[in-house]
């Protein structure tokens, strides 16, 4: 039998609260307001308030004012939308446009309305220009006419010279077909991203030149792709490393050489660039934040092999010379230093982003073990004129107190035979308790060891017990808050 289980403990927010035994849920006061409503503003027309009978006719919008009858006055007709023409459209269908624009005839005439629905054609990607808009203002009314020029369409895509890689993996990479509108930026684009994917896949001068498909007027798209030969990583060496060996470097970088030089290795300029970036994140985290690395690329055996030389200036690495807080209420700097592991004391420290995380973590920890369970942390590192000095500063927002709630749990499986007080006597929290993340993760730790449920192993697979957090809902401290 294999079971997974859900425990769902609701945050109750601390003051306010009392809690009685033996209650379903335990009472608590809420201080949330209702939201304000929202209001929606619509489209009017200032210019009049006379109507227009004949505008009753016209297509129902809510957005926008239609002259109507009000049995008084009507409003004049020259005011009014009489008549809207689209012309040049060969492809698109009249009704395909009209629905784009919210000029219609039997409406007031509004040049900003007319003016955003000329920009809405300017989206339409089978469009390519929009002329206009024309009005010609009559007695019976304004006919408003706008001229479009399509885009010519493509009838067929050709890749012409490729052999490492597929038309299929290239019409994938440019997303051009048959039948789509031709766009010459579009067609650019295919031709820089073609590249680009050669270069990663190991062809790092292909070059990819436009036949046909990059002038009005052309129905093909045609790709002339001059491949070269595929490369492979030879091999890599470091120059100026103090602090790491070559072996420590090499596993942070991903273009290395293949096994016996055959199984894998293939060479990737943008992946390459990555390396490099690896390398320098890796000795900021060491604290020299000054390391600058280069690299040279020589290439052998007509570019089909590569080697990498990695060249590397450490510069000085940084030490912390004091260690402060902001934000902190419930404890004292000193109380919050006395957690910390990386700071001054008989000498100041080397700066490590691995160990000032750990320390962040800590403290995260001492808040979280008096209710305090979203405290926030945040560690900044200040440097100083001085060289090869830093103050670090930890931000603290420590947010509101939370006592344990109600306690809900939920075991999945086919018998479901686990009582749940077995569960709460292996968590160790009870309604009214102030909430603990240590104690959270012990008691996660104990129904894992337990092995009445899955633990995610081949002999039990299955998502193991997780124990997680739930702050009560406006609507939920409302209810309760009747119910005391």
């Amino acid at each position: 039998m294999i079971k997974k289980s859900l425990f769902s403990v609701i945050l109750v927010p601390l003051m306010g609260l009392t809690f009685c035994s033996g209650c379903a849920l335990n009472p608590f006061t809420s201080t949330a307001s209702a939201p304000l409503p929202v209001q929606t503003v619509r489209y009017q027309d200032f210019q009049t308030t006379r109507q227009d009978p004949a505008a009753l006719k016209a297509p129902a919008d809510t957005s926008i004012k239609s002259p109507q009858e009000d049995g008084k006055d009507v409003v004049e007709r020259s005011q009014v939308v009489k008549q809207v023409n689209i012309t040049g459209n060969n492809i698109l269908a009249e009704h395909e446009i009209m629905r784009r624009i919210r000029t219609r005839p039997g409406r007031y005439f509004d040049p900003d309305q007319l003016q955003q629905d000329v920009n809405e054609l300017w989206k339409v990607k089978q469009i390519r220009r929009v002329s206009g808009p024309f009005v010609d203002r009559q007695k019976d009314g304004i006919v408003i006419t706008i001229q479009i020029i399509e885009r010519p369409y493509i009838d067929k895509v050709q890749y012409i010279g490729n052999r490492g890689l597929t038309d299929k993996e290239l019409a994938t990479e440019t997303g051009l077909s048959g039948g789509q509108p031709l766009d010459l930026h579009a067609v650019k684009m295919a031709k820089s991203r073609m590249e680009d994917l050669y270069s990663e896949k190991g062809f790092p001068k292909t070059e990819v030149t436009i036949i046909e498909g990059d002038e009005l007027g052309d129905n093909d798209v045609i790709f002339l792709i001059h491949e070269d030969k595929k490369q492979k990583i030879y091999s890599v060496s470091f120059e100026g490393n103090e602090i790491a060996s070559d072996s420590r470097l090499k596993s942070f970088i991903k273009m290395k050489p293949g096994i016996l030089w055959v199984f894998g290795g293939t060479s990737n300029r943008r992946e390459l660039e990555q390396d490099r970036m690896r390398l320098e994140t890796y000795y900021r985290s060491l604290g020299f934040f000054n390391a600058r690395i280069g690299r040279e690329l020589v290439e052998k055996d007509s570019g089909g092999w590569l080697s990498i030389h990695y060249i590397i200036n450490e510069g000085p690495r940084y030490r912390i010379r004091n260690v402060s807080f902001i934000g902190n209420e419930k404890y004292s700097s000193a109380e919050l230093q006395s957690v910390l592991k990386l700071k001054p004391k008989d000498s100041m420290p080397e700066f490590n982003v691995s160990k000032m995380n750990l320390d962040v973590r800590r403290l995260q920890d001492l808040y979280g073990s008096e209710g305090y369970v979203f405290a926030d942390v945040k560690a900044e590192p200040r440097f100083l004129e001085e060289p090869g000095m830093l103050d670090l500063v930890y931000n603290i927002s420590e947010g509101q107190q939370y006592r344990v709630g109600e306690i809900n749990v939920v075991i999945e499986g086919e018998y479901g035979i686990t009582q749940r007080q077995v569960i709460f006597n292996r968590l160790g929290m009870r309604p009214g308790d102030l909430f603990n993340t240590r104690l959270m993760r012990e008691a996660e730790a104990r129904l894992k060891r337990s092995q009445l449920f899955a633990d995610g192993s081949a002999a039990s697979p299955g998502a193991p017990p997780r124990v997680t957090l739930k702050t009560p809902e406006p609507q939920e401290l409302e209810n309760n808050s009747r119910r005391r």
